[in-house]
């Protein structure tokens, strides 16, 4: 079973678009279909943004079941591989949790297409070519 982090976009484009790669793949967690690994700080961000725009409580509380089903991460190692350095974050938890994949849609991270083996595809990508 691949294992992978998810990027802050992936989940705020799963609030907007019910019939997305992006809600599929929050669902495919979710049903133990893929591992999905954290860190506080990315769950802080994802959590935060979703505040922002205001998502409805059925969407956070999806968000919050995501997050009890994905394994906690702690990063051991500062990365500074990415010229965005907030998306730094995505790349050590990866790192930390041995994932497979980061799924973004985040520019910078897909510029870098790899890292330590870690293959950064966009939702749709890693959808068409890993789906479960």
């Amino acid at each position: 079973m691949p294992t992978v982090v998810i990027d802050t976009n992936l989940i705020i484009a799963g609030r907007w678009k019910r019939n997305s790669s992006s809600n599929r793949i929050i669902d495919w967690v979710i049903e133990g279909k893929l591992k999905a690994v954290y860190t506080t700080e990315t769950k802080n961000e994802n959590l935060y943004i979703l505040e922002k725009v205001k998502a409805p409580k059925d969407y956070i509380d999806r968000i919050l079941k995501f997050y009890r089903v994905s394994k906690k991460v702690y990063s051991k190692r500062k990365i500074t591989a990415c010229p965005d350095k907030a998306d730094n974050r995505f790349l050590e938890a990866a790192v930390a949790g041995n994932a497979d994949y980061i799924i973004t849609s985040d520019r910078d991270l897909l510029d870098m297409k790899e890292f330590e083996r870690i293959r950064i595809l966009k939702p749709g990508v890693f959808e068409r070519e890993v789906s479960p």
